[in-house]
């Protein structure tokens, strides 16, 4: 698996901010796509399959988000050969810079040869879990230390909250809006352990009802 990491940047043309930078980007990334595609039906890249039933399987090769690309592909010399060929060819293409620094080789189950392979690319070799998109990829779902970081933007979020003077009110807003929101994009992927719930919901409790004051308030 290759993770490109932010690694799509403007080597010239339009101005930073430009309101139609994003839609020339898409387009040109719907060329990257395309290419893709092409090579994994003609076999030169095989990705993973998400559904084979005997009559129709869907294999996914790649994964596209803004300027994040995520490529699969079998750990193979000849496959990684192939996607070095298609990277250079789609940079000189489309005058867009792939950045190899920022780009990574990640290994799934056992790979015995990741220092060789990686010498096709040029990245770095990373290793799972990593985050990505904000949630932990390859992580195990049932794992509590994926929602660490939860819980420590929670607290950190109160830290700031408990040096304002908030009324009930506005404690109630805050909580409903924030702090109910941040654990609800990782509930989308991962099912929250009930410890976790119990510890966000102890959280919550106290900075409703103790809010800026050092003594114990209550129910």
């Amino acid at each position: 698996m290759v993770h490109q990491q932010d690694s799509l940047e403007l080597k010239g043309g339009l101005r930073q901010g430009d309101p139609l930078s994003p839609f020339l980007f898409l387009l040109v990334m719907e060329g990257l796509n395309n290419m893709l595609k092409t090579a994994n039906t003609n076999g030169w890249l095989r990705g993973f399959d998400v559904a084979n039933d005997g009559k129709e399987s869907l294999e996914v090769t790649h994964l596209q988000y803004a300027d994040d690309t995520l490529i699969f592909c079998g750990a193979e010399e000849e496959q990684l050969r192939y996607l070095r060929v298609i990277l250079v060819l789609f940079e000189g293409i489309s005058g867009l810079h792939i950045n190899w620094r920022k780009s990574f080789l990640y290994p799934i189950n056992e790979v015995h040869n990741m220092e060789a392979l990686n010498i096709f690319l040029g990245g770095q070799v990373g290793a799972l879990p990593t985050t990505y998109l904000g949630m932990p990829l390859g992580a195990k779902s049932m794992s509590k230390e994926i929602w660490s970081s939860v819980i420590e933007k929670c607290e950190k979020k109160l830290a700031r909250w408990k040096g304002q003077y908030l009324s009930l009110g506005g404690r109630v807003t805050l909580i409903n809006s924030v702090l109910d929101a941040m654990p609800t994009y990782m509930m989308s992927l991962f099912p929250i352990p009930v410890g976790v719930t119990d510890r966000l919901d102890r959280i919550r409790r106290k900075f409703l009802w103790q809010g800026n004051k050092d003594r114990k308030g209550y129910c």
